[in-house]
């Protein structure tokens, strides 16, 4: 009884070894850590449509900003939601 387990250990065993040197390990694709070679995606849109309740009002003007070549003109707009028309 003993000899015929023994046996069979070994059987087992030895498949496993050969299915194991038959069949080569892949290893899992790493993410590419260079940021160039990485995929980008789209920034995340919320389109609102609030009803004919509310609507945008919006104003518009330009500022003088600073920056180290000197100032610049550049536009502002400032919007907000306003009820009924």
């Amino acid at each position: 009884m003993m000899r015929k387990v023994a046996i069979a250990m070994v059987a087992a065993l030895a498949l496993g070894v050969s299915a194991a040197e038959a069949a080569p390990v892949s290893a899992a694709p790493t993410a590419p850590t260079e940021l160039s070679a990485q995929i980008r995606r789209p920034p995340a849109r919320v389109r609102v449509y609030p009803g004919r309740l509310l609507y945008r009002d919006c104003t518009f003007r330009l500022a003088q900003q600073w920056r180290p070549s000197g100032p610049v003109i550049v536009p502002v707009q400032r919007c907000w939601w306003v009820r009924g028309w």
